[in-house]
């Protein structure tokens, strides 16, 4: 188990790729983000983004999960914020995306020596450009003699 005292500031660490299908791009955007170039292709076509994609929400989960199993040994408490949700480019069906994420910060907290915060910054590449960035707040648990 890694605690907060254990975390490489600015080293990146890969946590796995996704690719979203056509079926599960509709799906999820059906249940949690209704919007046309979402839904629909014909629409998709006459919309900003020129084509079917994913909701932001679902490309940043699908993010988010492999980053969260990358670092299931870490003595996470629990989340605490989640920020920088930027998408730079669109999520599009059949295509793979490289998650890497690097821990950016570290504080122990001035209230309770046994925990302190930690902030992860990922992001999503395809190719290696830049889709998608996130950053998660977490508690984490320090090793406290």
């Amino acid at each position: 188990m890694r605690f907060l005292d254990d975390l490489a500031l600015g080293v990146d660490f890969p946590c796995g790729s996704f690719t979203l299908s056509r079926a599960e791009i509709i799906a999820f955007a059906a249940q949690f983000d209704p919007q046309p170039f979402h839904l629909d292709e014909a629409a998709a076509q006459h919309s900003y983004f020129r084509g079917l994609s994913a909701s932001g929400l679902h490309s940043q989960g699908a993010a988010i999960g492999l980053m969260v199993r990358a670092i299931a040994d870490v003595a996470v408490v629990a989340g605490y914020a989640l920020h920088e949700a930027r998408f730079f480019e669109p999520v599009r069906p059949n295509t793979r995306y490289d998650v890497v994420a690097r821990w950016t910060e570290v504080s122990p907290s001035p209230r309770d020596a046994s925990r302190g915060r930690a902030i992860v910054t990922g992001e999503a590449r395809r190719d290696g450009v830049v889709v998608l960035r996130f950053g998660v707040t977490y508690v984490v648990q320090r090793q406290v003699p």
